[in-house]
């Protein structure tokens, strides 16, 4: 039989939690540190594990909408990255967003390269709008976990 990932996560958890930390001696803080790092990581991929497919795929329509808001935008970088937009090269979520991104950013530094004040400000406006929608659907993501106290 071959365990689940919620079962292989629990074992991972149990095995540097009950084995690992409590022999690594008192001078080893580092070591300490990591391995609580290491463990507090994968309680949080163990609470999100069932959630994280329909959230990739909402990060990955999110950066598709903010690329196709910016390629419409026109300015020196849009061609490339309209073509990005249309690759259907891979629908993996992840793989997308990596892509969107990247191209993205290269239209970015072209806005920054090539385009005139007002292409730069309106650019500006967009990622800022993106971003700012962006963190908050992060922050609901991670809100579990106690990290934002605002």
């Amino acid at each position: 039989m071959t365990p689940n990932i919620d079962e292989r996560l629990a074992s991972l958890i149990r095995s540097l939690g009950q084995v690992v930390l409590p022999h690594l001696p008192p001078e080893a803080s580092l070591a300490q540190e990591q391995v609580h790092l290491a463990l507090g990581h994968l309680q949080i991929l163990r609470a999100q594990i069932d959630s994280a497919p329909a959230f990739e795929a909402e990060e990955a329509a999110g950066a598709a909408g903010h690329a196709r808001a910016l390629a419409d935008l026109g300015g020196p970088g849009a061609p490339a990255l309209a073509a990005t937009l249309a690759d259907g090269a891979t629908d993996h979520p992840r793989e997308r967003v990596t892509a969107l991104h990247d191209a993205i950013d290269h239209y970015i530094a072209a806005a920054w390269t090539d385009g005139d004040s007002a292409h730069r400000a309106a650019v500006t406006e967009l990622v800022l709008a993106y971003e700012d929608v962006r963190v908050q659907k992060d922050r609901a993501w991670c809100a579990p976990f106690g990290f934002d106290r605002a």
